[in-house]
């Protein structure tokens, strides 16, 4: 099957294929001929050539995404049988996945705006170095957060979910496998191996938290059922077992589940309908934290300022200085981007409103730093002969098309946003690693402003810089403190 390369939008490849499309009859008919474990396990069993691939994966010439697995699923619980039916072979997964493509495809056309499609295609598409999500929450979750903070991250995920953080990323990492599991029958046995007291029923209340029946996967929700729960429990017992299977569809999915999605969970947890969160204030001063352990790790030539108090209302500026020799860089800090409705709907209304609240903040805050140099504030004295080359605004969630779809939502509020770039944390930790041996980190904001203002970091990174080695040395020993110690 021909896959055609119509063109790019700032740096990203557009890519198309051949889907199927099928009527809800015509899918019933064809789903109905094969035994659903038989047809699930089939498409389960590609999730993990996904995991760390940087390239676009396929399957008999089809390409596919975890979104596109994730929908295979969906229609295999709609209308295959538990009956002794067919096994799917290699030309009928095919089928399968070019139809779940197709079912893809007829929910982006529901939407008549482009640009609402890219930003539906970047949130089903992107995503982030599991590995580096891991080593990322275990750090911002121990090392990062104040000790000052009310709130112990550990000790409430593990109120919650009735497991250690711990055992929850290392039950995560177990499911990469097959693309199916089972419950483990005597988890306490692995206790020594994960260093971990696992309790009899650990493995179990792990399912139990992140894995959803088969009718929540039919049901649309917001956001879908596959990243909220992205296990499927098939309440089925395969022949000759004793236990119900569980599948996998997206490893992804899963990492990011136990890592970000984590944090929102804690964020709901300390939602009571007042205005303020406290774990949201919280997590706040932990990821600053974590942007400054960052930054003083890479920037071994630049002076790092955090940020300056001033005035009798104890007002503060931009949350990083990073100047060197007389050339300045303002960075300001945010946890979000857009959320649910505009990522998974692509309401533009909703992630324009969305980026004023966290995006607009930080631009405010970035114009207010500014003016206060120009006016002389004598907190900022130190900076009175630096020209400001550039600033960034560093969001904790991902937020894709940043500098190109979403500056332009924001053109109406702020102006002109030439002057700042919108990165995330995952392009942060890249860019950094980069630069370390040139030191070129303010050369390369300059020469993205130029010449590239509206790509994404991570494209630029993939077009421009595709010989620089990204290894993010600054988490592989949080990665290392998660491992099981005999591993």
């Amino acid at each position: 099957m021909e896959i055609y390369n119509p063109g790019s939008f700032c740096g990203k490849n557009i890519l198309v294929t051949d889907t199927i499309k099928l009527s809800e009859s015509e899918c019933q008919s064809f789903f109905s001929q094969f035994n659903f474990l038989e047809l699930v396990r089939k498409i389960c069993s590609l999730s993990s050539n996904l995991f760390l691939s940087e390239k676009v994966e396929q399957f008999k010439d089809v390409p596919y995404t975890d979104r596109t697995l994730c929908e295979a699923v969906i229609l295999a619980a709609r209308y295959a049988r538990n009956e002794k039916l067919t096994t799917p072979t290699d030309d009928g997964l095919r089928l399968v996945l070019r139809i779940a493509s197709g079912e893809e495809e007829k929910n982006l056309l529901k939407h008549s705006d482009a640009l609402e499609m890219m930003t539906l295609v970047s949130y089903e598409q992107f995503r982030g170095s599991p590995i580096h999500m891991v080593s990322r929450a275990w750090c911002l979750f121990t090392d990062a957060w104040p000790a000052r903070n009310t709130i112990q991250p550990l000790t409430e995920i593990e109120s919650i979910v009735g497991i250690s953080y711990r055992s929850i990323l290392l039950f995560a990492m177990a499911a990469l496998k097959n693309g199916y599991l089972f419950p483990y029958d005597n988890p306490s046995e692995l206790s020594s191996f994960f260093g971990e007291n696992l309790q009899e029923n650990s493995h179990l209340k792990f399912l139990d938290y992140f894995s959803s029946k088969k009718a929540d996967w039919i049901n649309g929700t917001v956001p879908p059922a596959y990243i909220s729960r992205p296990i499927l429990n098939s309440e089925e017992i395969p022949v000759g077992k004793n236990k119900v299977v569980y599948f996998v569809p997206a490893v992804n999915y899963l990492y990011a589940r136990v890592t970000t999605g984590i944090y929102h969970d804690l964020s709901n947890h300390y939602n009571n309908g007042a205005k303020r969160n406290l774990f949201r204030e919280e997590f706040g001063y932990a990821f600053e934290n974590y942007v400054g352990m960052l930054l003083d790790y890479y920037l071994t030539s630049f002076e790092i300022s955090r940020e300056i108090v001033y005035g009798k209302g104890q007002n503060k500026t931009v949350d990083f200085f990073l100047k060197k020799d007389n050339e300045l860089v303002l960075v300001e800090v945010k946890q979000s981007g857009i959320f649910s409705n505009a990522k998974f709907l692509g309401d533009h209304r909703c992630a324009s409103n969305n980026l004023k609240n966290s995006v607009g903040k930080a631009i405010e805050q970035i114009r207010v730093t500014k003016n206060l140099m120009a006016n002389g504030l004598q907190e900022l004295s130190a900076y009175k002969n630096c020209s400001v080359v550039h600033s960034l605004v560093v969001l904790y969630d991902h937020l894709y098309n940043a500098n190109s779809i979403c500056k332009d939502l924001l053109r109406p509020e702020y102006g002109k946003l030439d002057d700042v770039s919108i990165i995330n944390i995952s392009e942060l930790e890249s860019f950094l690693d980069m630069q370390r041996q040139n030191q070129d980190f303010i050369e390369i904001l300059k020469n993205k402003s130029v010449n590239y203002p509206t790509f994404d970091f991570n494209e630029l990174w993939s077009h421009f810089y595709k010989n620089r080695v990204d290894n993010k040395t600054f988490l592989k020993k949080y990665y290392e403190q998660v491992m099981p110690q005999k591993a």
